[in-house]
């Protein structure tokens, strides 16, 4: 095997404000972050032009583990980043997978093909899908109009504009038969036909059949049904009058409210003439419909809007706990909130007391208790308690990845540590984040290169 450039665990480890040399020679064309396994593709040659999109036309795609060594020589005309074990390669038009050694395990032979996961890949071959397994035996002959990734032991399968599932053998536990599938929550799954929703469960089983107008969460950015072993659906038109039924179809609540919400923390948003309230699962109104607004709690918190249009929180009680003084507030994330009044956005507790106050453009939840805020365009750091790490004074501030995060400093990217450091010099045109040790960065736009964490011990494998 090819060593191209000097071995990535030797770059030299750096303290804060040290330059950190570019080891690596030649730089690449195109790449991709380190695997879990240790390996990154890599790009040579070609030359980069726009046309519906950016591609790096001639180019020649390898593999290259952490040594720098070649574990696939650029051969191919195309190639992603491994997933699970395995990476996606194309010649001649046609597209397979290798492994880790470079061995072919699935030759090119698929007009297109998806990563694996579960241990299952998707294949097209003449406009059908199926899938293959690791060993490269093809599980599903391509046979369906489209196929989504397995979850769960289970995989979408979409034939005759109708959907259901099949199992990793290719049984088909659902027939395909729905106009939709809705994704799986408390261990249902929401399912539309011939005008009506109902529910099956994971082993494909239809439990609640298609009846209903409506269930609550569908068409929402997360499925909230039978979360809090209710759901919420609903016989009429206009969604008003909504039931809430169990597992089993069984209608527990009755209600007579313009709309609701799915239980959350035991409690259950409703609207009744323009107000809105709460109730819990014996439909009791634990709190009166006496809200312009409101949202589902969360942390046991609710945010609520007054009269004046002001927002603030209360306690599952109805406790008023933060006083409606906002213009805008989120929900709270481990016991802190964002608020805003006018554009600008500071940070709360459960108590109400301010913990930033909300003189900030913006303001972003970092990982490790970490709040990046933004004031007068620039970027800076603070800790939950409050204090001010680092003074604004980047132009921006990327999430922490492996004790790093990136920042961006007069068009140049560098690295900072938890306690607003730098580590790496603001000195690179575009960087990724840390991950599996190392970052793929560019010096200048299209060419790539990669540098250790300094903050890891450097691993030989």
């Amino acid at each position: 095997m090819t060593c191209i450039f000097m071995m990535l665990s030797n770059i030299t480890i750096a303290g804060a404000n040290e330059t950190i040399p570019n080891p690596i020679e030649p730089e690449f064309s195109y790449a991709s972050d380190f695997s879990e396994e240790g390996v990154a593709m890599v790009a040579t040659g070609g030359e980069w032009s726009l046309q519906l999109w950016y591609n790096v036309k001639g180019a020649k795609y390898g593999f290259i583990d952490r040594s720098g060594k070649f574990i696939v020589e650029p051969q191919y005309d195309w190639a992603t980043a491994f997933v699970e074990g395995f990476g996606r390669v194309e010649k001649e038009k046609k597209i397979g997978f290798v492994d880790i050694t470079g061995r072919e395990i699935v030759k090119p032979q698929y007009d297109w093909v998806d990563d694996f996961s579960e241990g299952m890949a998707a294949v097209e071959k003449n406009d059908k899908w199926g899938f293959v397994d690791k060993t490269g035996k093809e599980m599903v002959t391509p046979r369906y109009n489209r196929v989504d990734s397995f979850k769960n032991g289970i995989a979408k399968v979409y034939k005759n504009n109708k959907v259901g599932f099949i199992n990793k053998t290719g049984k088909e536990i659902v027939t395909p038969q729905y106009g939709s599938i809705e994704p799986f929550a408390g261990g249902m799954a929401a399912v539309y036909k011939n005008g009506k929703w109902g529910f099956i469960d994971q082993t494909g089983k239809e439990i609640i059949k298609p009846q209903y107008n409506s269930v609550g969460s569908v068409g929402r950015p997360e499925a909230t049904y039978f979360i809090e072993g209710l759901a919420l659906v609903a016989n009429d038109q206009s969604d008003r009058n909504p039931l809430f039924i169990d597992k089993t179809g069984k209608v527990l609540l009755k209600t007579r409210y313009d709309y609701a919400f799915d239980f959350s923390n035991g409690l259950a948003l409703f609207s009744k003439g323009s107000k809105i309230g709460f109730i819990d699962k014996k439909g009791k109104e634990v709190i009166k419909p006496q809200f312009t607004d409101a949202q589902s709690f969360n942390e046991g918190m609710a945010a609520i809007m007054n009269k004046e249009r002001k927002w603030g929180f209360i306690d599952k009680t109805g406790k008023v706990i933060v006083k409606p003084q906002y213009d805008n507030v989120f929900d709270f994330q481990d016991g802190i909130a964002i608020v805003q009044n006018g554009l600008k956005r500071g940070l709360i507790d459960k108590t109400g007391k301010v913990i930033l106050k909300p003189i900030y453009e913006k303001i972003k939840l970092l990982d490790g208790g970490l709040i990046m805020v933004q004031q007068s365009g620039k970027c800076g750091l603070a800790n939950r308690s409050g204090s001010v790490i680092v003074k604004p004074k980047y132009d921006d501030i990327k999430t922490f990845s492996e004790g790093l995060a990136a920042v961006e400093l007069k068009e140049k990217w560098g690295f900072i540590n938890k306690n607003g450091e730098i580590i790496i010099p603001p000195q690179y045109a575009v960087v990724n984040d840390f991950k599996n040790g190392f970052a793929l960065v560019q010096r200048e736009q299209w060419k790539y290169h990669f540098i250790s964490n300094p903050l890891l011990k450097p691993n030989k494998s």
